[in-house]
């Protein structure tokens, strides 16, 4: 029996932003972290994972535990940094890499020279399989936990399964073929497990989300929110759904499951879910948890649960700036800047602009700096203890994405009349005048296209769009082109590389 040691531990209830970190064994060979507080609950000499998994509470903190493995480190950035900063947005023509100043991994990851090597598609695969593991072994055990209320039990197993599959999806959408495990399994048992098929990995991840709906609740009282809702689950699946009805898969059967879940959302908005009227109103720690159907939580205060995104894409500013604040960046006008091919696709008088991207500043020194970079998380007067600590919630679903999603739904099916009412609440939020129900399909998956890159910008979707549309080819292509970068890029460059200790450890083919 291995020795397991779960030294930090979630009491819930409690509001999810002060989330800890729970130490399980990984399924694959990851190491155990921790985070600054211990809670020593038992010696760790005597918690393994017969013993722990016992109760109610333990299972309350373990389910908690899942949740933190999408929270940084304070020594590498959490699931917002990497799947959808530097594997995604900085994937996408919406940066340019401009130098390679101390090697960065988003310069190779930007010019498509990463490789199996890459420390950052190490990480990808190492932070999505350790929530698995996490999932896993809670999964396994709590059919033999007594909870005072089985639906309790029944919520705690449906968000479980939600995370689980979603870090599932997320490693489909960088990787491919992956390998599934659903149980715990001992790092050699793991590594004999082969990459699993892509209609495989779908098949499962779709029922685990399907069959968690009916567990989850509609809305949670203040201490609980964040937890994963039905809404969330929907929201998820048609997301997945459409996914999969694009490139690769190109399942024609998921266009009609993408509609019923992304119908399911919609038809609760105003009870369960709320369209921000203002754009501004979105990216304000102080609406965390109130407009997005799910989030990355975090908090500030030096306790390894903020954001470190914004250190990654904008600066310190100037002394004088309402922005600024000292240590709080690692980033270089000189190394990773947004590109001006996403500046130029906004529309004039689009509200968002502005809100999203600043073309200088200030530094420090006083001197200006003419840069472009991303403002859309950043809140004027905020003190922070050090560049990870950022406080405000990373959306990675928003109900946006839905009505969005939804039109485009609309218009495959031959509604483009009911679909462009869906685009017109998100161009009117936006400053912008409404497009005419007469438009053609054609010209309205244009518009659309160009939407979705204007409302999303910064947050890790348009690239997964540029793939599942197979235009990534073309675009990244063009933009390189446009940069003179001396690259092309094709339809095998839309997935990473296989980690290259995994290829080792456990015989992987590569991806080409």
């Amino acid at each position: 029996m291995k020795t397991i040691y779960i030294k930090n531990k979630f009491i819930l209830p409690l509001n999810f932003k002060t989330l800890g970190k729970a130490l399980i064994f990984g399924a694959l060979t990851m190491s155990a972290m921790s985070c600054e507080k211990d809670l020593m609950l038992e010696p760790e000499n005597n918690i393994t994972q017969t013993s722990f998994y016992t109760t109610e509470l333990q299972i309350q903190q373990a389910v908690s535990g899942v949740y933190s493995a999408m929270i940084n480190s304070s020594s590498r950035g959490g699931y917002d940094v990497n799947f959808y900063l530097l594997a995604s947005e900085v994937r996408s023509n919406n940066f340019n890499a401009i130098s390679q100043n101390g090697n960065r991994d988003y310069f190779a990851i930007n010019r498509f020279q990463d490789t199996s090597s890459t420390e950052e598609v190490a990480i990808l695969w190492d932070d999505a399989y350790q929530l698995v593991s996490y999932a896993n072994n809670i999964l396994a055990r709590i059919d033999e936990v007594p909870f005072a209320d089985n639906a309790t039990k029944e919520q705690y197993r449906a968000e479980t399964k939600f995370l689980r599959a979603y870090a599932y999806f997320e490693l489909m959408r960088m990787f491919g073929k992956v390998p599934l495990i659903d149980h715990p399994m001992t790092p050699t048992e793991a590594a004999a497990v082969p990459r699993t098929d892509l209609q495989t990995l779908y098949n499962f991840i779709t029922s685990e989300i399907e069959a968690s709906v009916a567990g989850l609740k509609d809305t949670y009282d203040t201490k609980n929110k964040g937890r994963i809702t039905k809404s969330a689950a929907h929201a998820m699946l048609g997301r997945m759904y459409l996914t999969g009805y694009g490139y690769p898969l190109n399942n024609s059967s998921y266009l009609t499951k993408a509609k019923v879940h992304l119908s399911a959302v919609i038809q609760v908005e105003g009870q369960y879910v709320t369209f921000a009227p203002n754009y501004a109103d979105l990216f304000k720690s102080a609406n965390d948890n109130k407009y997005h159907l799910f989030e990355i939580q975090h908090i500030s205060g030096g306790v390894s649960q903020g954001s470190y995104l914004p250190s990654y894409v904008s600066p310190n500013f100037g002394v004088n700036d309402p922005l600024y604040n000292a240590q709080s960046s690692l980033y270089s006008s000189a190394e990773l800047g947004v590109s001006t091919s996403l500046i130029n696709s906004y529309e004039a008088g689009d509200l968002r602009k502005n809100l999203t991207i600043k073309t200088s500043f200030i530094a420090a020194n006083g001197q200006p700096d003419n840069a472009n970079y991303f403002i859309k998380f950043r809140e004027p007067g905020l003190v922070i203890s050090n560049r990870y600590d950022w406080p405000i919630n990373f959306p990675v679903i928003r109900y946006a994405d839905v009505i969005l999603m939804y039109a485009e739904v609309l218009n495959y099916e031959g509604s483009t009349a009911l679909a462009v009412p869906q685009l017109n609440r998100i161009r009117q939020r936006a400053g912008l005048a409404p497009l005419s129900t007469s438009i053609s399909s054609a010209d309205f998956t244009t518009a659309l296209r160009r939407e979705r890159r204007s409302e999303f910008a910064g947050e890790g979707v348009y690239w997964h769009d540029l793939v599942r549309w197979n235009i990534g080819v073309s675009v990244i292509n063009a933009a390189a082109a446009a940069n003179n970068y001396n690259f092309t890029i094709t339809t095998n460059d839309y997935l990473y590389q296989i980690p290259l200790n995994q290829v080792q450890i456990a015989g992987y083919e590569q991806n080409p």
